[in-house]
């Protein structure tokens, strides 16, 4: 698709099969819309953008691949369904309580650098596989209120089987063969993915009924506001969702689960991705690493290298680290395309797309244009400076999507990355033994963008300010 897009404008189509796809990269393609089927009253052009018209709020057809797995989530649901469950689900993700998870996340990330310690002052090694099992113990006791404890046993079937789940869901998008049910439900991959439906659905169905019964039997009279906002022990977003659903829309458990599995589907991937490509961005860019480490220093004093308790005003304070992660996140979008189903025939500038196509948006190639970035391929974190994003292009920058169906994660990713991010580096020096250019790390996509390659860096341990 890459070197596709390189080759032909920037509105192009591509088929799929008997799939019409129409793939953007141009900002204002994307922002600039008019209705060739609608006649709309009182509005102006500008009013209208690709990523938030009722005409493609509806996700691809290639979605339903993940369906078996996701259900009717947020992801994946009909437009109907999304709009319901995302204003119910909203709430649960307001900056309150999502400050009141910062415990669990220091406290998993201090798990994770002391089990990093058994690569210290040696060889380079994969990062990606300790930070995999830390965001999946954050995502598990955030999400559902369960200690899967994956980063001290080691073992993990529910990793396995979300890694499986998946890479088949993936490999049934892009195969054109495996789309039809009757050929792809006898294969061995439908077995397989019979079989990590089974385990994941019920994992999660069993944390549900004890949920329910729990807060069952915890009922009182306060309204759903002011239990969700009320100074009670912190709550998982399983726990507001049944106390939320309650008021005026009561989720079934499947519902329940679908969401819960939609939530720890996307936030643990997703996190686990950015974090390690983060990680190898400081290692191969020492003096950015510094200057991250300064930035730490500032905020922490003397007790820097020490197992301080990470706050919300310390995380606030952390600027600098929040523009490496923006930067990373603009060369190495976690999701780097977007694909949306054309409801109605769209009128964009000259070109009419038409109904039942798709709308592809490449934000990897958005993020790396020459056109819209000063030397793209440059690892530069202070392109996020207030007065430089002022001069951007409001579309030139969307990792998390836009329109009203980005991403309802976006300031959880934040919050959990830096504390992540900032509990190695007062712990480790990161290092590359050979730096790497951008434009030579190789990198390939299974429904999130990853390196081709594993990400390996060396740490040795950060020296105590006396």
């Amino acid at each position: 698709m890459l070197e596709l897009s390189d080759k032909y404008p920037s509105i192009m189509r591509a088929w799929l099969g008997n799939q019409l796809f129409i793939i953007m990269t141009d900002p204002e393609l994307i922002k600039l819309i008019s209705y060739a089927s609608m006649k709309l009253k009182n509005n102006t052009m500008n009013d209208f953008k690709v990523l938030s018209s009722p005409n493609t709020v509806e996700k691809s057809n290639l979605y339903r691949f993940m369906r078996p797995w996701l259900g009717d989530g947020l992801i994946t649901a009909p437009t109907a369904t999304w709009r319901v469950h995302r204003k119910l689900i909203t709430p649960t993700f307001n900056m309150r309580i999502l400050e009141s998870f910062i415990e669990v996340f220091a406290r998993q990330s201090e798990i994770l650098v002391k089990e990093m310690e058994a690569e210290l002052n040696g060889n380079e090694f994969d990062v990606f596989d300790y930070v995999s099992r830390c965001t999946l113990d954050i995502i598990c006791e955030t999400a559902m209120g369960v200690s899967s404890e994956v980063q001290t046993k080691k073992n993990s079937p529910y990793l396995d089987a979300i890694k499986k789940i998946a890479d088949i869901a993936f490999m049934r998008m892009v195969k054109i063969w495996l789309h039809p049910d009757i050929i792809f439900y006898r294969t061995s991959l439908a077995t397989e993915q019979k079989n990590c439906l089974k385990y994941l659905h019920s994992n999660t169905d069993n944390v549900i009924r004890e949920k329910r019964t729990q807060l069952n039997n915890s009922l009182d009279s306060k309204n759903t506001e002011s239990s969700v906002n009320s100074k009670l022990p912190r709550k998982t977003f399983l726990d507001l969702l049944i106390e939320l659903s309650n008021e005026e829309i009561k989720l079934s458990n499947k519902e329940l689960r679908e969401e819960v599995d939609t939530i720890m589907a996307a936030g643990h991937k997703t996190s686990a991705t950015l974090d390690t490509f983060v990680i190898f961005m400081l290692a191969n860019f020492p003096e950015i690493q510094q200057k991250c480490y300064d930035e730490l220093y500032r905020i922490f004093g003397d007790k820097v290298n020490e197992e301080t308790q990470i706050t919300r005003d310390d995380i606030r304070q952390m600027e600098y680290l929040e523009r490496v992660i923006k930067e990373t996140l603009r060369l190495f979008p976690v999701a780097p395309i977007i694909v949306r189903n054309v409801t109605n025939n769209l009128d964009v500038e000259k070109y009419i797309i038409p109904k039942g196509s798709s709308v592809v948006i490449s934000i990897f190639q958005l993020h790396r244009r020459a056109d819209l970035w000063t030397n793209p391929l440059e690892f530069n974190p202070d392109r996020f400076l207030p007065d430089e994003v002022a001069k951007q292009h409001p579309y030139s920058y969307i990792p998390f999507s836009a329109g009203p169906r980005n991403c309802i994660g976006l300031q959880y990713a934040m919050i959990s990355m830096k504390v992540l991010l900032a509990t190695v580096l007062r712990k480790y020096i990161l290092h590359k033994d050979l730096k790497v250019k951008i434009q030579d790390i190789q990198l390939m996509t299974n429904t999130v963008l990853r390196p081709a390659n594993p990400i390996k860096v060396k740490i040795m341990e950060r020296k105590k300010i006396n």
